[in-house]
């Protein structure tokens, strides 16, 4: 009787410690895996985050924006885009210089390339931009791409920006400015040349 007692005894003790270490390994797994997703939010949050945007800048330029978003300094930037979006661009030296370059871009940094004016906008847009850009930072390296229909901002060349509409407007000043300033010089001399003739008068 005391021998299955002892044998009771032991099946008891070896299933509840079979279920101590599946209860240990379960809340092992799931701190792990909580330690896994902390450490990713982390990075994510921390992250070096590298986009490249269309643009147009001081009224007219076509340009595009690889700006750093991030809080790392992102290392090894290459970006690339499609040869037929290039070959349709007149004005392609930059796009193949970028396309050949690698760089460093700092936290909250930007790159602006120009690559046209918005009246070449309409041809340039006939070709889908297609841009892969690849870069690192202390914790990975990513390689990210996007593709940009130019054709949607066909109707910002009808618009140009508070900044331009200023610049336009000093530029309307500074003309009205200078017209007076010929105006008031020519009405000083002849307001010399009436004194002029009337001392010659005076004289005789």
């Amino acid at each position: 009787m005391t021998d299955w007692i002892m044998i009771a005894i032991t099946a008891v003790y070896v299933i509840a410690t079979i279920f101590i270490c599946i209860f240990n390994y379960r809340s092992a797994k799931a701190t792990r895996e909580q330690l896994a997703e902390s450490k990713r939010q982390f990075e994510e949050n921390n992250r070096a985050f590298v986009t490249v945007t269309f643009e147009t800048i001081r009224g007219s330029l076509l340009v595009l924006n690889i700006h750093n978003h991030g809080h790392q300094v992102a290392n090894n930037v290459s970006v690339k885009i499609n040869p037929e979006f290039i070959a349709n661009v007149p004005d392609k030296e930059y796009l193949v210089k970028l396309c050949e370059s690698s760089f460093t871009l700092g936290v909250d940094k930007s790159w602006f390339v120009c690559f046209g004016g918005t009246p070449e906008l309409g041809k340039i847009s006939n070709i889908q931009l297609k841009i892969t850009i690849c870069y690192s930072d202390i914790f990975s390296t990513y390689s990210e791409s996007t593709t940009i229909d130019l054709k949607q901002y066909l109707w910002s060349i009808i618009y140009d920006s508070p900044t331009e509409d200023t610049y336009q407007e000093m530029k309307k000043m500074t003309k009205s400015i200078q017209s007076m300033d010929k105006s008031i010089q020519k009405l000083q001399k002849r307001m010399d040349a009436f004194d002029s003739n009337r001392g010659e008068v005076s004289n005789e």
